[in-house]
């Protein structure tokens, strides 16, 4: 039981640091910087999001990287 709980609160301190990375990314100014930060947090929430078995999450964070990545090399 303890190993339960000593898991689901790992699972969601990802999930926090990953949201954390997201709305951190935000208060960058440099383009780059906003998308090299939100990708970080992207991946969490992708890891967040198969842990939690969340295809919502893990699939909508997924796309926002392969975006982002996108971007980041057009230019």
């Amino acid at each position: 039981m303890e190993n339960v709980r000593r898991k689901n609160k790992m699972i969601e301190a990802i999930g926090i640091v990953a949201t954390l990375f997201v709305l951190f990314s935000f208060l960058f100014k440099n383009p780059k910087h906003i998308r090299i930060v939100n990708i970080i947090g992207a991946f969490l929430l992708v890891v967040y999001g198969f842990l939690i078995n969340a295809l919502s999450v893990w699939l909508l964070n997924g796309a926002l990287i392969v975006i982002h990545i996108y971007f980041l090399r057009k230019k």
